[in-house]
């Protein structure tokens, strides 16, 4: 797996290469990036404890707004068909442009869309067989679309219980 170890790697990413960073002094304007940041390292956890509490503390104060346009930007590399509706189902156009913040159940969600994402492509190795199995209904969902699914805590759940079955050769 390409692991980004810096944010600058990212194009969406407000912090560009040759502008100082320092960990310390980092934000929460500076999670804008996160959505994008965890799908592309791909790892099937975030990491560090200390990743784990900035990200609890991320969802807490409430991710920027412009961090839904960048998992909104994600969703339409993975083909999501009709990725602005999907964000519209975390919080609306209008409330976008009339905060700065997302409250902390949108944040939490935009994470875990981002996380299930990630994981998808940890266990198929690849973007597009993730991208197919994230777009597409699922037996083991009923039919539903794992993607849909991971707006609810129950069902990223019952995603990811089927991503690691087939990381450890599961039935799927």
């Amino acid at each position: 797996m390409n692991k980004i170890e810096d944010l600058s790697q990212i194009p969406e990413h407000p912090q560009r290469a040759g502008e100082a960073h320092c960990r310390e002094s980092e934000g929460v304007e500076d999670l804008v990036g996160l959505p994008a940041t965890l799908v592309r390292e791909a790892r099937p956890v975030y990491g560090e404890p200390i990743e784990l509490e900035r990200l609890r503390q991320a969802a807490e104060t409430g991710l920027p707004v412009g961090a839904v346009k960048v998992l909104q930007a994600e969703l339409k590399r993975f083909g999501v068909q009709r990725p602005s509706d999907f964000v519209n189902r975390i919080i609306s156009r209008a409330t976008r442009q009339r905060r700065d913040r997302l409250n902390r159940e949108e944040s939490e969600v935009v994470l875990r869309v981002a996380a299930v994402m990630a994981l998808a492509v940890y266990v198929w190795g690849e973007e597009p067989g993730a991208a197919m199995f994230l777009t597409h209904p699922h037996r083991m969902l009923g039919g539903a679309v794992p993607i849909e699914m991971a707006l609810s805590e129950v069902g990223a759940r019952h995603v990811e219980d089927i991503l690691w079955g087939l990381h450890y050769g599961l039935p799927a």
